[in-house]
């Protein structure tokens, strides 16, 4: 067991959860009727409106409409279902083969809007009930936070951060067009994202020289697109090519990449250096057995990005291991 050193502090990386909160109608009015969400199923007091399904990412109510909109995981992805306050057969909007989540009736009540979760990074879809027609925004390489409708519903303010650059506040009609932004990231990474398949994306320093050969972090996350302060910390910190994928066995396959000196952070890997979470680990420490190294499970993260721009200021370019 060795004390973890060389870090003036290690913080917790926080994970979210997709939540559900009671619903009301925009601008403040509660719904018409007791509904409530329980074992993932939709209720109007004791009346059954919709599932039980797989899980529940959101819900909400048109009291003006009389009409719930909700997105649920019926199989293997969110998808966004309407149903009549009072009972009626579900319709589902036409589906995405990606997750739909965060659904929100705007204002006036007719038109909805979600988050679609589709490769390459997020759009916001909306959608005029009566008619069926529906508008796409792409945020390309993005993570989509939080959508707010204004009370007029013709714009709507979005909360998105991107693997290059911390969270940031966009204004923008409905249909994409004057968008502002409203308050820029706090953060920036020089780098340059790449897509690596339909699992990761590969960011790399936009200066990259000549011959050069960069080490290489395979950093296994679910989310791709949302800005991560650890990764962030250990890319200002260490000049590297970093994998984002959400499965492990990438490998590094461009000629600026150096195949013998690789991290994986998140899951073990024989041919590299592994960091994994281990629960019989105490915090402020690490267990190293050969190429493993071991930590509390919610600094696995924030230790990674310490402890590999630190073995990178002190190893020699050949194999990256200390001597």
């Amino acid at each position: 067991m060795f004390l973890v050193s060389g870090c003036t502090s290690l913080p917790r990386i926080s994970c979210g959860a997709a939540g559900f909160s009671p619903p009301t109608e925009p601008g403040g009015l509660k719904p018409a009727a007791p509904l409530r969400v329980e074992n993932n199923t939709i209720l109007n007091g004791d009346k059954v409106l919709a599932g039980p399904f797989v899980a529940i990412d959101s819900v909400d109510v048109s009291a003006s409409r009389g009409e719930v909109a909700f997105s649920a995981k019926r199989k293997d992805n969110f998808d966004i279902g309407l149903v009549a306050l009072e009972g009626s057969p579900l319709k589902w909007v036409p589906e995405d083969p990606a997750d739909e989540v965060d659904v929100k009736w705007a204002p006036r009540g007719n038109k909805i809007s979600y988050v679609v979760r589709a490769r390459g990074g997020d759009l916001v879809r909306t959608v005029h009930i009566p008619t069926a027609m529906d508008l796409v925004v792409m945020f390309p390489w993005s993570r989509i936070t939080s959508l707010t409708w204004d009370t007029a519903a013709e714009r709507y303010t979005v909360l998105y951060s991107t693997p290059d650059a911390s969270e940031r506040t966009e204004v923008s009609r409905y249909g994409g067009e004057d968008r502002v932004m409203v308050k820029p990231p706090a953060q920036k990474l020089d780098v340059t994202i790449e897509p690596l398949g339909p699992d990761a994306i590969v960011l790399r320093p936009n200066d990259l020289r000549y011959d050069e050969k960069l080490p290489v972090v395979v950093w296994i996350d679910s989310d791709l697109y949302a800005w991560n302060e650890a990764r962030a910390q250990l890319m200002r910190n260490a000049r590297v090519a970093m994998i984002v994928s959400r499965k492990n066995g990438v490998r590094p396959n461009e000629p600026w990449m150096d195949p013998s000196r690789v991290f994986v952070v998140g899951a073990l890997d024989d041919r590299a250096i592994s960091i994994v979470p281990d629960a019989s680990v105490p915090e402020g420490r690490y267990r190293e057995k050969g190429r493993i190294l071991g930590v509390a499970p919610a600094l696995v993260q924030s230790f990674a990005a310490c402890h590999i721009a630190d073995q990178l200021k002190r190893t020699s370019p050949t194999n990256g291991i200390s001597r």
